[in-house]
């Protein structure tokens, strides 16, 4: 009875509000206000188009790794190359871009990272591409990334009203999702029909779109500030707080053990593609791209919600789903059902790290901002090519299935340790901060 009566008050809330109407409730979204900023717009444009560029390569290394080796040891070697960069400059980047622009910082990391593209593209299509070179470029382009890494996930939130900073992180998020789908669906294309070398040159362009964006925008609010101690000092500073804070210490904890134990999956779908399911770069298209549609999903969905109260269990409930799905997956060499299962991780994890991000934007304070996001970032390369290095070790002994289904029995044990501090969690991440 009480259950039906709950039911009941949901559905006549539901009616009562303007989200019941489709047009009326998207117009009236976080998605839409977000989206009415102009130099958000321009911003997030721009990103999409560069991240499609970005999942293109990754697909392309990935592909021309287990071309040249059929090594699952070499997937994860050149993931870990890319990945060091995040380990050593990324700290860095962050206590930066809490100093100086961000804007001209993710601008040269850009420009950088497009001149290397055209390098290593030229190189391909000369027929003069080795391991050993795959590998250099893999390092100069993570060090080219990984400096505009904190800039650029703290830049969409300065590009709107305070009000607005949730609904613009899932817009980005959205626009994330959608380049997961897009990106490894056109390096199918490209692989298959064109060549590899186009799949670097295509990131080359979308590089070149960005830095071009960059220059049309200007930031909402600054939250730089001088500082006259050390960048070391102001890294160390930020580490401080991160280990004082009641609420951010556990969703880098949740999040990075995610992406170290569970994440390596993405790293090593070559192999799985391949030597699992016998599928080969179509295959490997398909099942990034299926993430991809899982992602956008998520991030719709968790979009459309526009506040930040209950993320913290939405946090929760989707990375205990990502362990769960992510063991499924390692323990099945049935095609359709890893297909499934990538929809579902995208899902969950587009979700949690969406949800990840704004608690700690509505939390953190302005002046730590790209600080604390720094530490963040390490679940996007760091974590994931640590735990890829060990799993594609383990691969050659083990096969591709065991490693990754270790993996994410370890990280549901993290997973309850965060879980029993919930309530903690909820208290300091969800109450805001007047400083955002």
């Amino acid at each position: 009875m009480h259950l039906c009566q709950f039911a009941r008050r949901r559905l006549l809330d539901a009616r009562a509000s303007p989200e019941f109407n489709m047009v009326g409730g998207f117009k009236s979204s976080g998605i839409a206000r977000s989206l009415r900023h102009r130099d958000f717009a321009i911003f997030s444009a721009a990103a999409w188009v560069s991240n499609v560029g970005n999942w293109i390569m990754r697909i392309g290394i990935g592909w021309l790794t287990w071309e040249m080796t059929h090594s699952g040891a070499w997937l994860g070697g050149i993931a870990i190359i890319q990945a060091l960069p995040t380990v050593f400059l990324t700290p860095i980047a962050g206590a930066l871009a809490d100093r100086y622009d961000r804007i001209k910082i993710l601008r040269a990391s850009q420009l950088a990272a497009f001149v290397l593209a055209c390098g290593i593209t030229a190189v391909i299509l000369a027929d003069l591409v080795n391991i050993y070179v795959l590998a250099f470029y893999s390092l100069l382009h993570g060090i080219a990334a990984n400096m505009g890494i904190p800039a650029r996930i703290t830049i969409g939130p300065n590009l709107v009203p305070k009000e607005d900073i949730s609904a613009a992180i899932a817009v980005s998020s959205i626009l994330f999702g959608s380049a997961t789908f897009i990106g490894p669906a056109l390096a199918g294309i490209l692989i298959t029909w064109v060549g590899i070398g186009f799949t670097f040159a295509a990131n080359a362009a979308a590089f070149l779109t960005m830095v071009i964006c960059l220059g049309m925008i200007t930031l909402a609010r600054q939250e730089n500030r001088a500082s006259g101690s050390s960048i070391f000092s102001d890294i160390a500073e930020g580490v401080r707080y991160v280990g004082r804070h009641g609420g951010i210490l556990p969703v880098l904890i949740t999040i990075i053990a995610a992406s170290l134990l569970t994440r390596p999956l993405n790293e090593l779908l070559p192999g799985f593609a391949d030597a699992v399911f016998g599928r080969g770069a179509e295959g490997l298209a398909a099942l990034m791209s299926a993430f991809g549609v899982g992602g956008m999903i998520g991030s719709i969905w968790l979009a459309s919600r526009n506040r930040v109260e209950g993320t913290t269990n939405i946090l929760l409930i989707g990375t205990a789903a990502i362990g769960v799905i992510t063991a499924v997956f390692a323990s099945t060499d049935n095609y359709l059902l890893a297909l499934g299962c990538m929809v579902a991780l995208g899902l969950t994890g587009s979700a949690s790290s969406n949800g990840a991000q704004i608690l700690i934007h509505n939390s953190v304070e302005g002046s730590m901002r790209a600080r604390v996001m720094s530490l963040y970032s390490f679940n996007y390369r760091a974590a994931p090519a640590l735990g890829a290095v060990a799993m594609g070790g383990a691969s050659s002994v083990m096969g591709f299935q065991m490693p990754v289904a270790l993996g994410a029995m370890l990280f549901l044990g993290v997973w309850y340790w965060v879980f029993l501090r919930r309530h903690q969690l909820r208290a300091a991440l969800e109450t805001g901060n007047q400083d955002v």
